[in-house]
């Protein structure tokens, strides 16, 4: 409870920041990333099995540490 209303003027505050400059910033960023429709395996121009297999060992990696450390 005491950090409720210093929590949502937080939200508030940013929120609206972030509607006064999202012209601004958005116009700009949407026009570096736009890449259309593409994978990350189009991205990296990798097989996309090598990118399936990555994060299917990055996810295993992922829950022994978890298991583990008993999080």
């Amino acid at each position: 409870m005491d950090y409720l209303v210093p929590g949502l003027l937080g939200f508030l505050v940013g929120a609206v920041i972030f509607g006064l400059t999202y012209q601004q910033v958005f116009t700009p960023i949407s026009r570096l990333a736009n890449l259309g429709s593409v994978t990350l395996g189009q991205l990296f121009d990798v097989n996309p099995w090598l990118v399936i297999l990555l994060f299917v060992q990055m996810s295993g990696i992922l829950f022994y540490v978890l298991e583990k450390k008993k999080l």
